[in-house]
């Protein structure tokens, strides 16, 4: 009996102060990773902005081959979803909530956690992108624990993403955007 006293007097104990270490550590996490791709922007920003490409280069496919990827709505852009399933992964889903060649915003429902995913595209003097992706959200309040280490957990995967969207771009023929007159006079 005295045993039972002792288990139930720090099981109380620890539910306690890990409550309270909740109630001060901030709901709201945010972090980014960036990258320079050897790509004109409007090639990077049509790529991301095609969910059917994030398979070939985000790291979680490669992570969890066991995913089934859906796709609905608009074929790319503002409008396309797409939503997985994975024994690593878990369910989700993501929608791209806006979109222009130089940024795009996109909706992540993870069920009990929602996630805005932020997209910049910037085109350097060199020719190159600088691509930069981000997240924002805020954790449900028995898991806000988990903002102090979100960085660090989900970082190497933005960045082997990243790294993976940058070798899909600097290989993908490049058209370009302008379009050119051209005379067809005959002499």
């Amino acid at each position: 009996m005295i045993a039972l006293k002792q288990i139930l007097k720090w099981t109380i104990i620890c539910l306690l102060a890990f409550t309270s270490f909740n109630f001060f550590i901030s709901a709201d996490y945010d972090f980014e990773r960036s990258i320079e791709i050897n790509a004109p922007h409007f090639v990077v920003a049509k790529t991301v902005s095609d969910l059917h490409t994030w398979p070939t280069w985000a790291a979680w496919w490669a992570n969890d081959t066991t995913i089934v990827t859906g796709y609905t709505g608009e074929e790319k852009g503002l409008g396309a979803k797409m939503n997985w399933s994975g024994s690593e992964a878990g369910i989700g889903a993501l929608e791209i909530v806006s979109y222009s060649l130089d940024s795009m915003e996109t909706a992540l429902d993870f069920g009990d956690m929602q996630s805005s995913g932020i997209w910049k595209f910037e085109s350097l003097e060199n020719g190159n992108t600088k691509v930069t992706w981000g997240m924002t959200g805020e954790m449900p309040y028995f898991m806000r624990f988990m903002t102090m280490f979100f960085d660090a957990m989900a970082g190497p995967d933005f960045e082997k993403g990243l790294a993976g969207l940058k070798e899909v771009c600097e290989n993908m023929p490049v058209r370009s955007s302008e379009i050119t007159e051209v005379d067809e006079t005959i002499n």
